[in-house]
């Protein structure tokens, strides 16, 4: 969820090589970083989004789990398609532009035994909704504005969901009345109108959730020293580079520390406005 200015990056997304997408989606800033990333990255699995939080809304908003099939878009390393599958026994399909992200998502859903319901394909997202069936869940798990705004992703997505189908974002947003430096993170109001003018509707919105609390308690201060050891590591490998990591570790420290104290994390549950 990290963007420079999302009007400046909306404007410009769909001339992005799939390099440039993924850094930004990333949080990063400069695309020669997306190679290292499977090594900056090596010792989490979990990149973003609690699967515990988002398996608790579907299961609180549908019914019929096994039948359901499920579209995790930059699916990352796989934990949220994975833990759903193993949950709910219900088909997932991730779709990830790393190939090593995907790699290690096939062996992690051999190693949980639900390959055959867990599938995952290295592909640009942006290119292959095109060419997607319906779903009845649809993830987009802090994957930042990739498919553009949020009227341009609703979009995109709506011929893709199934009647009563739900679309699950995991963000973040500031109330009317305050501003952030935070980059790309807009007004609550801003968001609601968007989703409404793309014919669709919030029904549920999770904020600050248990699952959430208990990651910035007890994990977020890991992941950061675990993801700094990395860099410091590829400094020693690579010291032209050294600049490259030292920035991509700053800007990560900066972001956890924002997560808590500036802006609203919260999952989106949203379904097309029934006439």
């Amino acid at each position: 969820m990290r963007f420079t200015a999302k009007k400046y990056i909306i404007k410009f997304m769909e001339n992005k090589t799939l390099e440039e997408s993924i850094i930004l989606a990333m949080e990063g800033t400069d695309k020669n970083l997306v190679k290292y990333l499977p090594y900056i990255l090596q010792d989490v699995w979990e990149m973003g989004s609690s699967p515990e939080e988002i398996i608790s809304v579907i299961k609180k908003h549908r019914n019929d789990y096994i039948n359901l099939n499920i579209l995790d878009l930059a699916s990352g390393k796989g934990a949220v398609s994975i833990k759903i599958a193993l949950e709910l026994k219900c088909k997932c399909f991730g779709i990830d532009g790393i190939e090593e992200f995907v790699v290690f998502s096939k062996n992690k859903a051999r190693e949980y035994s639900v390959d055959d319901i867990c599938i995952f394909e290295t592909n640009d997202i942006r290119t292959r909704i095109k060419t997607l069936g319906k779903f009845d869940v649809i993830i987009l798990a802090a994957i930042g504005p990739v498919l553009g705004d949020y009227y341009n992703t609703l979009s995109q997505l709506a011929p893709h969901l199934n009647i009563n189908g739900l679309i699950i974002i995991d963000d973040a947003y500031v109330e009317n009345c305050c501003q952030t430096d935070y980059p790309g993170v807009l007004q609550i109001n801003n968001i609601l109108d968007q989703i409404n003018n793309a014919g669709m509707e919030v029904i549920d919105k999770i904020i600050n959730g248990e699952f959430f609390e208990k990651k910035v308690e007890y994990e977020y201060e890991k992941e950061y020293r675990d993801l700094e050891k990395r860099c410091m590591e590829l400094i020693e490998k690579y010291p032209e580079d050294k600049k490259l990591f030292l920035e991509y570790s700053k800007i990560q420290k900066e972001l956890y520390w924002k997560l808590s104290n500036e802006v609203t994390p919260v999952l989106f549950v949203i379904k097309k406005i029934v006439a």
